[in-house]
């Protein structure tokens, strides 16, 4: 069935996630002059992030919701974050799940989570701006036209902010976006989704990368056609917080957290860790995570089957997806982080291990190069289980000679909230001011 006929049957649809009172208003296009805040008030910006915690998926993007809510000193954000729409008679759990989203929610901000149509997989990727967007649209005029919008942020290039991009015109204010991930091969695989990203590119004012590397395979990939600032991803250093006094650490505890995908690594550390069963019998592994979905799902076997297969189902304890406040007590009461990625544009773990006063073993997989010194831990070649299963040994060995303070000043310093706040809202008052 093509595309388009599926958006334009579904465009008719008018959802019934809004207060009534808003549903008479989605009729006719949204015209507003833009005036700009007074410096007094803060700007009212529109979020839009797919990628964002709801109850089905409470970690999915958490990084996102802390940008969110340390903007509120500086902005007054509303976020809508879409969701797959799901047929009443789907059975599978990794789908329905969905269902039990609510299309609004207030929690710190108001979220709402207007369903989309999705393709299988990446089968219907490059449509699924135009067929979000209709949905999405919905939500926003009728939120603009109660009290009108000052800035578009959207989290990603595509398709959020491809459609951030849409809106922002539609309002006549200003849009920044924040990116997470390589466009290079990315957008060389995906010609059309490359057309729709370089349309948008001019009317987005700056792309906030989280890491310089990030910004070199951006420009890399589309040119000077974008301006980039790096704005780092936040650490919550109120609940990644340094260790009490008394406070226990087990210096034979390795850990590991974040989704199990092999673009992860674990496979990585688990053979670096079997390399250490002779010399360090006593060392063991937790691992912290697990996968949103079935392709994850089917890593974290491969990585299971070979957990058994080295013999270290006594030493390796998968102890499955984590709250951030379990995330912190581990990271406290853990001697090192290690972070064996093939590939990272920045790692919110690595900078939270650190808050949390305890050194990072990574691979020079990107963003980690930029964060880690070797007063903070250690780096590796990627792909190389005997340098990784060396740097733990040698980083165990050097345990007490790390300042647990210095480690955590190291992260705060750069991507603590305030620091964070402060640059976000360098951002946002720069294109307010260039669209004003």
């Amino acid at each position: 069935m093509d595309p388009a006929f599926v958006v334009c049957v579904l465009h008719s649809w008018t959802p019934p996630f809004l207060p009534r009172e808003h549903r008479d208003r989605f009729a006719e296009p949204v015209v507003t002059d833009f005036e700009p805040p007074t410096a007094a008030a803060r700007p009212r910006v529109l979020v839009i992030a797919r990628n964002y915690p709801n109850p089905a998926l409470p970690t999915l993007g958490l990084w996102t919701e802390r940008l969110v809510h340390r903007s509120l000193p500086i902005a007054d954000p509303t976020v809508i974050s879409a969701i797959p729409f799901v047929p009443p008679g789907a059975a599978f759990a990794f789908a329905a799940r969905h269902r039990t989203v609510p299309r609004m929610r207030h929690d710190v901000v108001d979220v709402y989570h207007p369903r989309v149509p999705v393709g299988p997989g990446m089968a219907l990727h490059a449509f699924d701006g135009t067929m979000s967007y209709p949905f999405i649209q919905r939500v926003a005029d009728a939120l603009h036209q109660e009290r009108p919008f000052s800035l578009v942020h959207g989290h990603f290039i595509y398709p959020d902010g491809v459609i951030a991009e849409r809106l922002g015109r539609r309002y006549g204010i200003p849009v920044v976006t924040t990116e997470q991930a390589w466009w290079i091969p990315w957008l060389n695989s995906y010609p059309r989704v490359r057309r729709q990203v370089e349309q948008a590119l001019p009317g987005i004012s700056t792309v906030m990368v989280v890491s310089e590397i990030l910004g070199s395979n951006i420009h890399a990939a589309v040119g000077d056609r974008v301006t980039t600032e790096v704005v780092p991803n936040i650490v919550d250093d109120a609940m990644f917080r340094a260790p009490q006094p008394g406070e226990s650490r087990d210096t034979d505890q390795l850990l590991f957290v974040g989704l199990i995908r092999r673009v992860k690594g674990l496979d990585i550390l688990v053979r670096a860790l079997g390399l250490l069963a002779t010399s360090r019998p006593k060392v063991r592994l937790l691992v912290l995570g697990a996968g949103f979905y079935r392709g994850y799902q089917r890593d974290e076997q491969d990585v299971r089957q070979l957990v058994a297969s080295l013999g270290l189902a006594d030493r390796v304890h998968f102890a499955g997806q984590a709250s951030p406040e379990s995330v912190a007590a581990a990271m406290r009461s853990s001697a090192l982080l290690v972070v064996p990625s093939r590939r990272e544009t920045f790692s919110v773990v690595t900078t939270e291990a650190l808050a949390s006063g305890i050194p990072v073993v990574a691979t020079r997989c990107g963003g980690p190069d930029e964060i880690l010194t070797a007063e903070l831990g250690a780096l590796v070649p990627i792909e190389d289980p005997p340098a990784l299963a060396t740097a733990i040994d040698e980083t165990l060995r050097r345990l007490p000679s790390f300042d647990r303070k210095q480690l955590r000043d190291s992260a705060v310093s750069r991507y603590g909230r305030a620091a964070i706040t402060r640059r976000l809202g360098e951002v946002y008052s720069r294109a307010l001011a260039s669209r004003s």
